[in-house]
């Protein structure tokens, strides 16, 4: 056994899913980890299936609505533009960066979502600017670890170009080997964006994906060797993971122009000013919540009612299905929300008032021609699951599993324990 220091590394292809495993497991890299670990092409991610709510399954091992990151926005009527969900305080719940803490190891983290403000040694946070009076690198600077970052953004900020892509993961990969090389951490969480850009601005298929996953396949190589070049990988366990996948879209859905007409909104301008029903986009599905005053209106929610089976009914609108409360939350969605409105392939939805329906011509403004947050079970959004290394039997292959598995697994490759869990420890891949 070498005496290399422990190492736990996560990676997060974001939009990677089932669908691509066939093709990454001819790349080079990829088809390493798979061959000398366990692997699942069959994982579920949550619902709604986005990527703030998915990633706060994999560290805590909860469905959304028991860590409450149900959304990747706040629930906020008056807003255009809502904040995003990205402080880890909103987290409800203990995440296996407090298990890393716990059992003494250094910490770093990428972009991971929900880890702004964290308690990780070296964070370079994900940080959503929603405001006027907002900037990203103040927002950056409070969130993570403000010595490191300014050390990182002077070496290698030149790499990037806002969150354009693929300089925003060339310039993680960047930040990630000089962290290996300098600070040596032993738990590394990295968040990688390239698929989920690609397939939201050209589609959930295509040569912009294909060469994205390509991309991937390298970056993992160069992490290996970084990793090798730095210690003997005896002691290190590697850990490659998505959130959900995508489909392609073409028709986008405004209900809240629905809500408008029928008198349930009150607007001035681009604003939401006062509600009694309203819909929040959680992209192929959506929220549709009720003010807490209108809870005992009988004469609303039988307004209501008749208004739902008229949306469902209505084929321009695309509904597959209306969840009610109680169905919402046994799937782990927001318990708080009225119903839950599922888009049938190729439809989703947006929050907007102006138009009931638009064909998607462009990417612009929100637009995009993938989408997810659509129901974890549908095939073409189910993602996957690889870990190699120390403590990992090799050759294991698991028929299905749930993005909320992993985070208690890892906590028990840590040495740790995450409680209250939604999750099962996959004991099966164990040594």
């Amino acid at each position: 056994m070498s005496d290399a220091k422990r190492r736990i590394i996560i990676v997060s292809l974001d939009a990677v899913g089932k669908r691509d495993m066939e093709f990454m497991q001819t790349l080079p890299n990829f088809s390493r980890i798979v061959e000398n670990g366990a692997f699942c092409d069959n994982v579920l991610s949550v619902y709604p299936s986005l990527t703030y709510p998915a990633h706060t399954s994999i560290v805590t091992g909860k469905l959304p609505n028991r860590h409450r990151i149900v959304a990747n926005t706040k629930f906020q009527p008056d807003r255009a533009n809502p904040d995003w969900l990205y402080k880890e305080k909103y987290i409800n719940g203990k995440t296996i960066v407090d298990v890393a803490r716990e059992k003494g190891f250094k910490t770093a983290a990428f972009l991971w979502p929900v880890m702004a403000g964290a308690k990780i040694d070296y964070n370079i946070p994900e940080v959503m600017c929603t405001r006027k009076y907002h900037n990203q690198v103040v927002m950056c600077l409070l969130n993570g670890t403000p010595g490191y970052l300014l050390d990182v953004n002077k070496r290698f900020g030149h790499i990037r170009h806002g969150i354009s892509q693929p300089a925003l993961d060339d310039f993680v990969m960047e930040c990630v080997h000089y962290t290996i090389d300098r600070h040596d951490p032993n738990v590394m969480l990295i968040h990688l964006t390239d698929v989920d850009t690609q397939r939201h601005n050209y589609g959930a298929e295509g040569p912009e994906v294909t060469e994205a996953l390509k991309r991937h396949d390298e970056r993992l190589g160069n992490l290996t060797k970084w990793l090798s070049d730095k210690h003997p990988m005896d002691n290190t366990t590697l850990i490659v993971l998505g959130d959900h996948c995508q489909i392609d879209a073409h028709t986008i859905v405004y209900l809240n122009k629905l809500f408008l007409d029928k008198g349930y909104l009150t607007v001035q301008g681009d604003k939401i000013t006062s509600y009694k029903a309203i819909a929040k986009t959680c992209d192929g599905s959506t929220y549709v919540y009720i003010n807490p005053k209108c809870i005992d209106d009988e004469e609303f929610l039988d307004s209501l009612t008749d208004t739902l089976n008229e949306i469902k009914n209505d084929e321009r609108l695309g509904v597959e299905e209306i969840y009610s409360n109680e169905e919402a939350r046994d799937m782990g969605a927001d318990e708080c929300c009225f119903c839950m409105i599922e888009g049938k392939r190729g439809y989703y939805f947006l929050n907007e008032f102006d138009v009931l329906t638009e064909k998607v011509t462009d990417t612009k403004n929100h637009k995009m021609l993938a989408i997810h947050g659509c129901l974890n079970t549908k095939e073409e959004n189910k993602t996957f699951f690889g870990a190699c290394g120390k403590g990992i039997k090799k050759g294991v292959r698991i028929d299905s599993m749930r993005v909320w598995d992993e985070g208690p697994t890892i906590a028990k490759i840590m040495g740790g324990h995450l409680p209250a869990v939604d999750g099962e420890i996959l004991t099966d891949i164990l040594e």
